[in-house]
């Protein structure tokens, strides 16, 4: 308003508009060029920080689907039909769906 008095409201409107649309592509131009680097890159996903766990099912698989307790938290599983007592270990995550396969015992 101090460079152009007489600028109304419709055109201030405009320039807003266009410098925002430009401002977020240029913004996400160079966040792609420079992505941020963390020590903790699963952090907000907590399915992929189980990949590599082993637990042991307290309740047997059936069609697949089961559940499993893991620390504080109950999760659901997906994975071939166990009983319950068996090993298994994460090897995925889908969503909020864990992907799990038996563990061979070692003789």
């Amino acid at each position: 308003m101090l460079a152009i008095p007489d600028f109304g409201w419709e055109y201030q409107l405009l320039t807003f508009s266009a410098i925002a649309v430009v401002s977020i592509t240029l913004f996400r131009r160079y966040q792609r060029a420079n992505p941020v680097v963390t020590d903790q890159p699963a952090l907000n996903r907590r399915g992929e920080q189980y990949i590599g766990r082993t637990f042991t099912l307290t309740e047997p698989l059936v069609n697949n689907i089961g559940v499993i307790r893991v620390d504080d938290s109950t999760w659901r599983i997906n994975g071939d039909d166990l009983p319950a007592g068996s090993t298994i270990k994460v090897v995925g995550a889908k969503g909020v769906i864990l992907q799990v396969e038996a563990v061979k015992k070692q003789a």
